[in-house]
């Protein structure tokens, strides 16, 4: 098996560029002076792309030299970024007449010519914010601030007065080691005034900001490069759900875990049929996986009707009748007619799932038990067909849900109950405070025994085609308790930063103090656990397909201009066998520094983000830092039409056609039929080397 080739053969990720502009009166008369504190998060084919060979090892090289620019830990962080902090703000807050301190005439005009050489290379930008390492980026390239000395980006004398906890909440890390000294400082503020004097009535060139509510977009020039576009649909919870509901006529490797946006009764009802489905589902796994351990399922005194497996044998037939022929004559889900039997049904499956010790009310004998393993591992492979998604459902049929309008883990919660779950849709407020109702992901990736996501940042420079950049660095969330899908506290199932901050003290003592981990830590354990290849073969490959089939599909939602860009934060969760699946997208991704990570992550992020919005712009051939441009090898849209679903669908390089099967049914099975192979030839290769 030539499983190197298989592993590393089709991978292209690499990304493109664009630029942004501003206007004299771009910003909106609103002052930011007290804004100390920031939103933490806001919540083709079935090749993997691959990175191309001649960028491996700059790539590399660039993840080796990380080691260099990490300054901060744990231990010190909010010391040394409130120690650089409080010496800014004391520059700030200098009387400049008390020290004495002037410009003599060469230097004026030095300044005068740099700010009229900037306007004329149309090289004025302004930060809207607290964002320092924006404004030494740009400088560093030559290009002049506009910054009215009126709006400091932070209150000064708030900042001196509050504890040195504070740092957590400013919008991103104070600039740390500045040499500059007292006089020095006053000399850039002079400096700054005499720049603002002529650039308080011209056009920014390039503004930078996180809040697309202090642009005057009315105003804006469409010279004027931004750092936000004007409407994305897929940065909230139901406009994700239904940007890919729209796009499920498309090939594509994206990995959502299902949901459902409920607003109507048809959309409950929708719900309900994939709750009762998931049920059966389980059952068939239930009892399929205790009769693989030797464990009898059946006894005279059993307190489970043997008659509920025959419901469930009848009802799953009943779905496989309707997904093959298209049949809904005789459909099992008209759940008012039938609430008395699924109200039965699901009684007996909660004592299915809750009660380890539960059997089913039949004499034991070696036929009985044969016959129904047979029957039931049958029907369970057939119907894996028509539910991709099998695989992270598990069997205690958990849900998720999520507000739409929330975020930082607010109102979320978790229920298997489908009475609790329609009772906490029912009580929404129709106009306000519509729910997800989303599919927990029941096989999460653990590590010493904790749940773990990802925060994965990428910047989209074009919609209209699409261009965007993965960084090659994130941080992970660890929930503090270990996993059970016994337990539904909110510590064990949501990785929320906010939300784990109150239960640090009771961690599982293997995990960090922070909770949090980069990407290289992570690497490390993969390493050390024997997968050292899934990172650069699945999961990153895998979160760059996610992101841009999402992006493909929200062309037809998002309004773009030109000389736009953005830097998104997408969550994902990875499965137990290495896949990464799409959990939310944020617009307003925090970069404040609340964990020593953080704090050490977002300075390179921001000096990559010039790297990739300015260097690049002009010339191809730019280092882009840590970002990487995802180019997808092939995206082929589907005719839509329904398809015999009987066809092999392991045919996945054939062309699409009119007989193929829809996106729904069959895209994550061959996903996970291709990973599954690769993780295979993987462990032989790694045995192979040993």
């Amino acid at each position: 098996m030539n499983s190197n080739n298989n592993c590393t053969n089709k991978r292209n990720s690499f990304l493109t560029r664009y630029g942004i502009d501003y206007s004299y009166n771009e910003v909106k008369q609103c002052s930011i002076t007290n804004s100390t504190k920031t939103k933490d998060e806001q919540g083709g084919s079935n090749q993997i792309p691959e990175v191309k060979n001649e960028y491996q090892y700059s790539e590399l090289s660039k993840m080796r030299s990380l080691n260099t620019r990490y300054q901060l830990n744990f231990q010190n962080y909010i010391q040394e970024l409130y120690k650089s902090l409080i010496k800014e703000c004391n520059y700030n807050l200098l009387d400049l007449n008390s020290l004495n301190t002037s410009l003599d005439f060469e230097s004026l005009l030095s300044v005068s010519n740099r700010t009229l050489k900037a306007i004329k290379d149309r090289k004025i930008f302004s930060v809207l914010g607290y964002f320092p390492t924006i404004s030494v980026e740009l400088k560093n390239r030559g290009w002049v601030e506009k910054r009215d000395p009126y709006r400091p980006p932070i209150n000064y004398s708030l900042c001196l007065k509050s504890s040195p906890h504070m740092v957590n909440w400013i919008e991103s890390p104070p600039l740390i080691k500045s040499s500059i000294n007292e006089n020095e400082g006053a000399i850039e503020r002079i400096k700054s005034l005499q720049t603002w004097n002529i650039l308080k009535n011209k056009r920014s060139d390039f503004i930078f900001v996180t809040r697309k509510q202090l642009i005057n977009w009315s105003t804006l020039s469409k010279l004027t490069c931004v750092s936000q576009m004007t409407r994305h649909l897929f940065c909230t919870k139901n406009g994700l759900a239904q940007c890919l509901e729209s796009y499920k006529n498309a090939e594509t490797n994206l990995m959502f875990p299902r949901c459902h946006y409920i607003r109507t009764e048809a959309d409950s009802d929708a719900f309900v049929e994939d709750f009762i489905t998931t049920a059966l589902v389980s059952t068939l796994k239930i009892i399929v996986k205790a009769i693989e351990n030797n464990k009898r399922m059946f006894t005279e005194n059993g307190n489970i009707p043997y008659e509920f497996i025959d419901f469930v044998k009848r009802s799953i037939l009943k779905i496989l009748n309707k997904q093959k022929t298209g049949n809904t004559e005789a459909d099992i889900w008209k759940f008012k007619s039938q609430k008395e039997v699924l109200d039965k049904f699901l009684i007996h499956y909660t004592k299915l799932i809750s009660d380890s010790n539960s059997k089913f009310s039949q004499e034991y004998t070696n036929e009985l038990e044969f016959d129904v393993y047979a029957k039931c591992k049958y029907l369970l492979e057939e119907v894996k067909t028509y539910c991709p998604q099998h695989y992270i459902d598990g069997i205690t049929n958990t849900w998720i849900i999520k507000p739409r309008s929330n975020c930082s883990g607010h109102g979320i919660i978790l229920s298997r109950n489908l009475q609790t779950i329609k009772k906490k849709i029912a009580g929404a407020d129709v106009l306000r405070n519509n729910h997800i109702v989303q599919k927990y992901i029941e096989r999460p990736l653990l590590v010493y025994t904790c749940k773990i996501d990802l925060r994965q940042w990428f910047l989209v420079t074009n919609m209209s085609p699409v261009v965007v950049w993965m960084y090659k660095e994130g941080y992970v969330r660890f929930c503090t308790n270990s996993f059970s899908m016994e337990n539904m506290h909110e510590s064990i199932h949501l990785s929320n930063v906010r939300l784990q901050n109150k239960y640090r003290k009771f961690r599982n003592s293997q995990i960090p103090e922070e909770c949090m981990w980069d990407y290289r830590e992570l690497q490390n354990h993969l390493r050390n656990i024997g997968q050292e290849y899934v990172w650069d073969e699945l999961i990153f490959p895998g979160m760059c397909e996610s992101i841009y089939a999402v992006l493909q599909a929200a062309t037809d939602t998002s309004f773009y201009r030109d000389k736009t860009f953005q830097l998104f934060g997408a969550d994902f969760l990875i499965t137990d066998n290495f896949i990464p699946y799409l959990i939310e997208i944020n617009s307003i991704p925090g970069l404040n520094p609340s964990t020593s990570v953080i704090a050490n992550l977002v300075p390179m992020l921001l000096g990559d983000i010039i790297k990739v919005t300015v260097d690049y712009k002009t010339n191809l051939n730019a280092d882009t830092g840590l970002f990487v441009r995802v180019v997808p090898e092939k995206w082929k849209p589907s005719s839509g039409t329904a398809v015999n679903c009987s066809r092999n669908p392991l045919n996945s390089s054939a062309a699409l056609t009119a007989e193929q099967t829809p996106f729904t049914f069959d895209y994550h099975r061959r996903w996970m039929d291709s990973v599954n192979k690769k993780l295979v030839a993987l462990q032989l290769h790694r045995k192979k080397q040993k």
